[in-house]
């Protein structure tokens, strides 16, 4: 086995199999490593994306099991009803995608290697591995997701949310009821006391086919907690058959880490690169794939490592404003309580919120209605009074 390289990347998901993907079109040697035989599993995502990704990635037709024009957001006895145009988002087979972009991958020319990568000598590019070997390459790419070895070696804090799923199948007729209801009572659907036990974090229920929905939450909880807030939602609502269940960590961005030490770079989950509203980050790695690689083929071809530190650089030009204000956001949301949010989410009824929100809303770029709504003066009409201090001090209001 050849044990020399350009580039090893540790963690063979969508992340590092895109990154390996760009670096073999380049003419590079790449040694692509995971600990697992079976790619994308388990599923640990909730695997809906937002329509942008062609923009970022090759995503075939026949992977998206479901289109999303719109949502239902809740809080504990209020709906707020919004809708795009066209397609927002779409429902994706998860794991089939994690295996077209690795095959993609070893179809350029990247070498797989199933073996788990223990230890790091990231000043001379060495990953040592579970069956003593050792591979050398010029740079190292971490794509080892949440609590990331190579991460941990670097020196890097990480910290993460928990987060619980289960693909169930409802009985037709009671889901039905709860999608034609206009606005239904969320109280027939939802625990109240659920909304304080997982904020700053959410609940999602996801449409696939046939009846079968992806539901699932992230928060502060540990998941055998989680499991009991799915569970007793479930119960209490509908007829149904638990068909999977999915566990994992989401992490929390941290600007203090370092993405870049010595021959060593770190990409998506590894680097934290995760929205701090909604926990998704996918878009935003395959991003970074992109001038990360630029950066890589560079420092390896006028072999001057310096430059892999312009990636740090490019990324947090592109993303620092943006993740600021989904920070001031999940801050502003750690305030509410259950009335808090039901009063925020009436007066954003009142005020035209839903159609703002239709207009503005987007996946990827929540800065923009943000933004706007500090425009047009709503966020002053729909902070519960008592709040707006905090809130004016968190948004550096004048």
């Amino acid at each position: 086995m050849n044990l020399n390289y350009d580039v090893c990347v540790v963690g063979a998901g969508p992340v590092g199999s895109t990154i390996s993907y760009y670096l073999s079109l380049k003419g590079l040697s790449v040694a692509l490593l995971d600990k697992k035989t079976r790619i994308g599993y388990p599923l640990q995502c909730a695997g809906i994306l937002s329509s942008h990704i062609t923009e970022y990635n090759e995503l075939p037709d026949n992977l998206i099991i479901n289109r999303v024009r719109g949502a239902f957001l809740h809080s504990p006895n209020q709906i707020l009803k919004v809708k795009k145009s066209g397609d927002a988002a779409y429902i994706i087979d998860r794991v089939a995608y994690d295996q077209f972009l690795l095959k993609r991958a070893v179809d350029s020319g990247v070498e797989l290697i199933n073996q788990k990568a223990i230890d790091f000598d990231i000043e001379n590019g060495l990953t040592m591995l579970h069956d003593n070997h050792v591979i050398k390459s010029r740079i190292i790419v971490g794509c080892d997701g949440y609590n990331s070895n190579l991460s941990n070696h670097m020196g890097n804090s990480q910290s993460n949310y928990a987060a619980s799923q289960m693909l169930v199948k409802i009985i037709s007729d009671e889901m039905n009821s709860f999608r034609k209801s206009d606005i239904p009572d969320i109280k027939d659907y939802v625990d109240a006391g659920m909304f304080d036990k997982i904020l700053p974090g959410f609940f999602w229920i996801i449409p696939t086919v046939d009846d079968v929905y992806r539901v699932g939450l992230f928060s502060n909880d540990s998941h055998k907690k989680q499991d009991l807030i799915l569970g007793n939602f479930l119960k209490n609502n509908f007829k149904f058959e638990i068909i999977e269940k999915y566990k994992g960590f989401i992490p929390i961005f941290n600007k203090d880490n370092k993405m870049v030490k010595s021959r060593a770079i770190l990409i998506g989950d590894a680097a934290g690169q995760i929205k701090p509203t909604s926990g998704g980050g996918l878009l935003i790695a395959f991003d970074a794939c992109k001038f990360a690689s630029e950066y890589i083929f560079e420092a390896i071809e006028k072999d001057d490592l310096s430059i892999l530190e312009k990636y740090h650089e490019e990324f947090m030009n592109r993303y620092k404003k943006e993740f600021s204000y989904q920070i001031k956001v999940q801050k502003t949301l750690h305030l509410l309580s259950n009335d808090d949010l039901d009063y925020l989410f009436l007066k954003l009824k009142e005020n035209d919120g839903e159609e703002l929100i239709s207009e503005y809303g987007d996946m990827d770029d929540q800065s923009r209605l943000v933004k706007e709504s500090i425009k047009r003066g709503l966020v002053f009409k729909v902070i519960p009074s008592f709040l707006f201090k905090n809130v004016v001090k968190i948004f550096g209001f004048r």
